[in-house]
């Protein structure tokens, strides 16, 4: 009996041991560089029709042979028309890669809905080279030059692919 309670506790040792390796490589292998992260918690305003640059970047490098990068921009926000959001690579055009638009919603007890977006910018998009790429959301209304938007909480974050 005594044997089996000490190979019972080497085996809950073990495992427990295992357990947090397995959890220390999980959590170093979604981790992002500084520089392609990007937490905005002042709010932002957006008036206008689609397509103006807005202020949230990343940076990211890309290796001699380009690869795909992830992009996901998660937020909080007001509105009372459609907005559509894309992505403005290297200064070029905005973009759509991937969902692109925001549906009304200002509720009247002055909630904010939430939204998130994850685009996927391929080797060959227009703009992306090897090196520096600076990715910049842009956006705006669907109908008018009036049309508002006013922006909560967000993330914008982009990983290069492997």
């Amino acid at each position: 009996m005594n044997r089996l309670l000490q190979a019972s506790k080497r085996t809950l040792v073990l495992a427990t041991a295992l357990t947090g390796v397995i959890a220390l490589g999980s959590t170093a292998a979604v981790a992002v560089p500084k520089a392609q992260v990007l937490r905005d918690t002042n709010g932002d305003n957006h008036t206008g029709r689609c397509c103006s640059t807005w202020d949230q970047s990343v940076r990211v490098n890309e290796p001699t042979k380009p690869v795909p990068i992830v992009v996901t921009w998660s937020a909080d926000y007001q509105t009372e028309v459609p907005f559509l959001v894309g992505l403005r690579l290297n200064g070029g055009p905005c973009a759509f890669y991937g969902s692109s638009a925001l549906p009304a919603s200002s509720p009247a007890d002055g909630t904010f809905a939430s939204k998130t977006f994850e685009w996927v910018i391929m080797p060959g998009d227009f703009g992306l080279v090897s090196g520096s790429n600076v990715i910049r959301l842009c956006g705006g209304g669907v109908f008018a030059d009036t049309d508002s938007i006013v922006i909560g909480f967000s993330t914008l974050t982009a990983r290069v692919g492997k």
